[in-house]
């Protein structure tokens, strides 16, 4: 066989998938990458490099490299554009069957102005987090609400399906609810991503999902009791009454095991691999709040910030993303074939439409512990051998710069055309517990390059997905300026692990 061939020859034989990567051409030095038996996705939903790096200076007082993730071997942006439509709700451009057509993100236009991170061709649009997350877990673009559904509508394969038909566990976890866009598109199939009770539905009476941890409780928001007779509860998120009530009884239904207070998440966090714990075969966890999970490890300059802020039943009864982690991570685990987990902080997204930088930073803290804590479980019950963990984004939110970027002439807080811009500001260094001052211009998601931290096994393989180079953007956050597109996202995790369509 010749020693030149393509990526798509060597690596995916009959992986498809929605674009071709740049070729290359092996030697006989190339090793055959190591394969992951478990691969550990985390989310920051809304998370991009300046979100990253302003949440990193709260926590630690250091920029990019503060992290421990920020440490990991691969470090590159994403491009996370989707697919645009006309009126009639087909698509302008097949991703399948055009994708020269793609130029989804072009630095030059980016850098130009304060309006490049809505800057888009006419075959391409900003995406949402059902598309995006979607192109994450397929390897396949489409379009804004559709939840592992291609541009015509129809079912994808995603990753966590993948993983079912060679028998590893899945886990699901978010800080949002568990039929919201992130987590419906991770393991559900759905035309719409607001058609929650749909996707609730299938998630607990239909996969073979393992563990599925989120909130849309009914009954709590906050940890507080919900004073509502229970036929005027709202059980959309949970798959509906029917499915909740059963569920619910934690009598087996489906299989699951049902818990929603802190003290039984932190006990099956608790409950480690060396201990050989007796743990649920599959877990339902909803969190005793029907919005947001908040971050309530999040606050590091006030340690009763949470409870002046949400209560105190809310420390009591709320789990922290690191205590959902750690309980996953210990139930999947038992599947000695191997798991995926898709794990979000699904709302530094939720901050930073509202400009809220201070909820923003603690969020960032939350999703920070959750990655730390998984950090420390593969190293002491897996390896880095047989373990391969993604840190990124589905998008950016809020158009984040440092202060001083442009003169808010109107005096709205954001920016528009009144406006004055200046030059582009790094978001500025602020000692450990103290919010970076930032300017926030826009509350919506941007087509903006958002960081990609990658470690383990089959981690070598990123390299190959390569799309092109910003750069402005190794200058300005301090990376090599390589991206992919987060459909690539998939394609790396299919790759490593060797779970092919």
């Amino acid at each position: 066989m010749s020693r030149s061939y393509t990526l798509r020859a060597i690596l995916f034989g009959a992986l498809t998938f929605a674009f071709c990567a740049t070729p290359f051409v092996a030697n006989a030095d190339d090793a055959a990458p190591k394969k992951a038996k478990n691969v550990i996705l985390f989310i920051g939903d809304g998370n991009g490099f300046n979100s990253e790096i302003h949440g990193t200076y709260y926590h630690t007082g250091e920029g990019l490299g503060g992290e421990s993730y920020h440490k990991f071997p691969v470090v590159l942006g994403s491009a996370t554009f989707m697919v645009h439509k006309h009126s009639d709700g087909t698509a302008v451009w097949d991703p399948l069957t055009e994708p020269e057509k793609n130029q989804g993100y072009v630095s030059k236009e980016f850098w130009k102005n304060m309006d490049g991170a809505k800057w888009r061709p006419t075959n391409t649009e900003v995406t949402d987090s059902g598309a995006s997350a979607t192109a994450i877990n397929t390897g396949i673009k489409t379009l804004n609400s559709y939840v592992s559904k291609n541009a015509k509508g129809e079912n994808l394969e995603n990753f966590a399906d993948l993983n079912y038909k060679v028998g590893r566990a899945v886990g699901i976890v978010s800080t949002d609810q568990i039929s919201h866009a992130t987590p419906a598109a991770s393991s559900a199939h759905n035309i719409n991503r607001n058609n929650y009770a749909e996707i609730g539905k299938e998630q607990i009476d239909e996969l073979p999902l393992t563990v599925l941890i989120g909130s849309g409780h009914p009954c709590y928001n906050n940890g507080k009791a919900i004073d509502k007779k229970p036929e005027e509860l709202d059980y959309k998120f949970v798959g509906g009454r029917e499915v909740w009530d059963a569920v619910s009884k934690n009598d087996g239904y489906k299989g699951w095991t049902f818990i929603d207070d802190r003290p039984q998440f932190a006990e099956l966090a608790a409950a480690t691999p060396d201990k050989k714990a007796d743990l649920p075969k599959k877990l339902l966890g909803i969190c005793r709040t029907t919005g947001d999970v908040p971050a309530v490890d999040g606050c590091i300059h006030d340690p009763n910030f949470t409870a002046q802020h949400y209560g105190q039943e809310a420390v009591d009864h709320i789990p922290t993303l690191a205590e959902m982690t750690l309980a996953t991570l210990n139930i999947v685990s038992q599947n000695e074939n191997g798991f995926y987990c898709m794990i979000e902080g699904g709302n530094i997204d939720h901050a930073n439409h509202s400009n809220d930088a201070a909820k923003s930073a603690r969020e960032h803290v939350g999703l920070a512990n959750a990655i730390d804590a998984a950090i420390e479980w593969v190293e002491k019950y897996s390896s880095w051998d047989e373990t391969l963990m993604i840190v990124t984004a589905d998008h950016e939110t809020g158009q984040i710069w440092g202060e001083g970027t442009f003169d808010d002439i109107d005096g709205n807080g954001r920016w528009s055309k009144e406006d004055e811009f200046i030059d582009f500001q790094p978001v500025p260094k602020t000692e450990k517990g103290k919010v970076p001052a930032i300017q926030y211009a826009s509350g919506s998601h941007t087509n903006t390059l958002v960081p990609v931290f990658i470690k383990g096994a089959g981690s070598e393989v990123a390299k190959y997905f390569v799309r092109g180079n910003d750069p402005k953007a190794a200058k300005f956050w301090g990376f090599s300026g390589n991206y992919i597109y987060n459909s690539d996202i998939f394609n790396i995790m299919s790759t490593a692990s060797g779970i092919h369509r």
